[in-house]
C-alpha cells in the first residue's frame, strides 16, 4: 500500500510536469507564430489547441487527484505512523496537490482564452 501510496503521488507531479512543459512548447510556438507577421490563423489554431491540451490537463488532473487522495486516506487509515507524521505536519492553506491538478491548468486556460481573444 505504501509503494502504491508513492507511486500515484509520483504520477500526479509527472504529469502536471508533463503538462506544464506542453503547455510551454505550445506557448513558445504560438508567440513565434503570432510575432512572424504572417496570418493569425495560424496562431489560433495554436491557442484552439492549448485549451484542448489544458482541458485534457484539467480532466487527468482531477482522476489522479481524486485517485490519490483515496489511496493516501487507506494510507493512513493502514499505517499509523503515516497518519501522524501527515497530521502534525500539515501547514494550514490548500496543500500543493490539488494547486499541481486545479490551479495549473485554470490558469493555463485564462490564458490561451486570453490569446484567442486578441489573436
Amino acid at each position: 500500500l505504501w509503494e502504491h501510496h508513492l507511486h500515484t503521488d509520483t504520477m500526479v507531479f509527472q504529469r502536471g510536469n508533463l503538462f506544464l512543459v506542453a503547455q510551454s512548447l505550445l506557448a513558445v510556438a504560438y508567440s513565434t507564430t503570432a510575432t512572424s507577421g504572417t496570418t493569425h490563423a495560424a496562431a489560433r489554431v495554436l491557442a484552439g489547441f492549448g485549451v484542448a491540451l489544458t482541458a485534457i490537463w484539467a480532466y487527468v488532473g482531477h482522476r489522479y487527484h481524486r485517485y490519490n487522495r483515496a489511496i493516501q486516506q487507506r494510507t493512513a487509515e493502514r499505517l499509523p505512523d503515516y497518519a501522524e507524521t501527515y497530521a502534525t505536519s500539515r501547514i494550514p492553506g490548500p496543500s500543493a496537490m490539488p494547486l499541481i491538478a486545479y490551479a495549473l491548468p485554470i490558469l493555463a486556460a485564462v490564458m490561451w482564452i486570453v490569446l484567442l481573444i486578441v489573436t
